[in-house]
């Protein structure tokens, strides 16, 4: 477990791990040679600030449903249905809310190129593991809650209200969850459904005069385009400011 304080960070720096409250390990990484089942437990870092704490649970069951902890809209999403070591795998087969979204093959894991809020659900493997001479069905199964990566934008109008000699500032407001402040987002903004400013990292628009009335909106997205978001319309008109 590394524990990331982000790159403003001075090389004397210093970090403690706890345990269930209990101190457990000084250093940057906290790394558990053999896992035992006495080391599940609620986890968190303390450096310049205390991190989230995290669950790890330590499983001896023959099969165990291996998945990201915290998954946001956009991720790669990899699940491994990864047996007890020291016996022979066989084929295995993965469900969602009890249905098959992988059927029997000879490989331990499942990929999803790019999560959806609506891929949050129960998943479920199952595994054939020998032991004894013969091959035994094993299963596992967790939750997945997929988290919004950013909200839906809104569009703000500055100043609000306006009279008709008043340039304003359209703004095109959202937020990121504190675990994914560093993703980079792009703004785009719309009138009438036409580009009034294509995609760029600015998330605000300056001098916008009244004679430019119209149904105006935003729209966010990730760099890479995997994640994208519009806002509302809002009318602006010569006479000022209303909701559409």
């Amino acid at each position: 477990m590394t524990c990331d304080v982000g790159s403003a960070v001075q090389k004397d720096q210093k970090y403690d791990w706890f345990k269930t409250g209990a101190h457990v390990h000084d250093g940057k990484t906290y790394t558990i040679q053999s896992a035992e089942t006495s080391h599940s437990g609620s986890y968190q870092c303390f450096s310049q600030h205390a991190s989230d704490s995290h669950r790890l649970d330590v499983s001896n069951g023959w099969v165990l449903l291996q998945v990201p902890q915290q998954v946001y809209e956009g991720d790669k999403l990899t699940m491994r249905c990864h047996h007890y070591p020291g016996y022979p795998g066989g084929q295995t087969v993965f469900y969602k809310d009890n249905k098959v979204i992988q059927d029997w093959r000879y490989d331990e894991h499942f990929h999803i190129t790019r999560v959806g809020l609506e891929m949050s659900g129960t998943y479920k493997c199952t595994k054939q593991v020998k032991h004894h001479l013969i091959y035994y069905n094993h299963g596992d199964e967790d939750s997945i809650f997929v988290r919004e990566l950013f909200t839906t934008p809104t569009l703000k109008v500055t100043p609000n209200p306006v009279s008709k000699e008043d340039n304003m500032t359209l703004t095109c407001e959202t937020r990121l969850p504190p675990a994914r402040q560093n993703t980079q987002l792009r703004f785009a903004f719309y009138r009438g459904g036409q580009i009034f400013q294509d995609f760029s990292i600015n998330d605000e628009i300056c001098n916008v005069q009244l004679e430019h009335s119209g149904k105006y909106s935003c729209e966010v997205e990730t760099t890479d385009g995997r994640v994208r978001k519009r806002s509302a319309e809002r009318l602006l008109q010569r006479e000022g400011l209303s909701k559409n």
